[in-house]
């Protein structure tokens, strides 16, 4: 009973902390004429928060890990922090101000989501797939609809019109804070490993090529996902939409992407997780060919979405993935395993805006949409069977 209160505490805590990450361009640009901000400041002061967010969740996971019988006292932390910190970014007077406080909004991002992740994963043991899945369905919604309110009550109200939507943090910190109480009795202490977990858990030659390829196959295709997330609206821009338009169409492939999570973590758990990331990432590559080249504004709609359904549906199964193949600790695990995957969509997306100035950005789209094919022949090394991910699954519950 507490682990499905808990799962409702941090789903709900996953929605408002990205509904805030959302906000932040949202707000930087609403405050640019009052500032007098530059386009420089403003993306500087995105990527530095995009870094800080990724690349803090490693230490947090590791610290997750240590305090076993606190991590929903923590997860309630990270949200109050964050809907502190952004209602003094729409509260700032000046740059000096909002910079530092906009920076350290982003460290309760970077604390909540290894914490997230690894109590999602623990709620159902043999459907975490599933589990996972949803707790970043609720994450995604969050992405989408975040800058929808913020762009409504911002043009209304001003910076402070954002206000609203700190506020609401109260009610995953209170879902939060009641799980809190409980925690201590309901999830065990870490039991010692037995001879045959750490004998499961040695480093072969067939374990480090698997793990180099699951690497590989992380970087590539959450280097796929940003490089959509990023430039399908200048895509389009540059074709002549209107920006509500085309700003419409990055929602729907946002949104397509959070109905990917909820489906392939079924497919994962009814089918294995191969079968849930090789077909779709084979498939992605029509589809997103046809949403890059179509002139048919309907017909890019329809296959943008189905780009979005397939591209970005694999985040959750390869999370949990990497909880179960890295010989750490379920919190550490997912701190490495979203750091690395935000930080390498970064990257992707740096790279791909250097290249566009030299050949075009939809030339360059259509180089990342192919990279689904080397990204499904790195797949091939993902467990075939439910069978084999459950079997692994059982001993890692018992060290959250």
């Amino acid at each position: 009973m507490y682990k499905n209160r808990a799962f409702i505490a941090v789903s709900s805590g996953h929605f408002v902390v990205d509904v805030l990450n959302s906000t932040g361009a949202v707000l930087l640009a609403v405050l640019k004429e009052p500032l007098g901000l530059s386009y420089a400041q403003i993306g500087t002061a995105l990527a530095i928060y995009l870094l800080i967010g990724s690349l803090s969740q490693p230490l947090f996971g590791w610290l997750s890990d240590k305090v076993q019988g606190h991590t929903m006292l923590l997860a309630a932390v990270s949200v109050a922090w964050m809907a502190f910190f952004f209602t003094l970014v729409a509260l700032a007077p000046t740059w000096t101000w909002l910079l530092p406080v906009f920076l350290l909004a982003a460290l309760g991002s970077g604390l909540f989501h290894p914490i997230g992740t690894a109590a999602s994963s623990v709620a159902l043991p043999d459907r975490a797939a599933s589990a996972t899945s949803i707790f970043f369905f609720s994450g995604q919604v969050g992405l989408a609809v975040g800058p929808f309110l913020a762009g409504i009550l911002a043009g209304r109200f001003g910076a402070i019109g954002l206000l609203p939507l700190t506020a609401i943090a109260v009610i995953p910190i209170g879902l939060l804070l009641a799980s809190a109480r409980t925690q201590t009795k309901a999830e065990p202490r870490q039991k010692p490993k037995t001879s045959a977990q750490q004998t499961a858990r040695t480093w072969t030659l067939l374990g480090v090529v698997l793990i180099a390829a699951f690497v590989l196959l992380v970087a590539v295709r959450s280097s796929i996902q940003a490089i959509y997330q990023a430039y399908l609206p200048q895509l389009f821009q540059g074709r002549g939409w209107e920006p509500a338009l085309f700003g419409l169409l990055a929602g729907v492939f946002m949104a397509a992407g959070a109905v990917g999570q909820i489906l392939n973590g079924m497919l994962a758990d009814r089918h294995g997780m191969r079968v849930a990331i090789v077909g779709p990432l084979l498939l992605s590559v029509p589809v997103g060919l046809l949403c890059l080249l179509t002139p048919s504004i309907a017909l890019a709609f329809i296959a943008c979405a189905g780009a979005g359904l397939l591209i970005g549906g694999q985040h959750s199964v390869l999370v949990v993935h990497a909880q179960r193949m890295l010989p750490v600790q379920r919190g550490f695990a997912a701190g490495l395993i979203l750091g690395f995957t935000f930080a390498s969509g970064a990257i992707g997306t740096w790279v791909a805006g250097q290249l566009a100035n030299q050949v075009g950005m939809q030339t360059v789209m259509v180089w990342a949409t192919l990279l689904g094919l080397p990204a499904a022949l790195l797949a091939l090394a993902m467990p075939g069977t439910p069978r084999v991910v459950r079997e692994v699954a059982a001993p890692a519950s018992a060290t959250d």
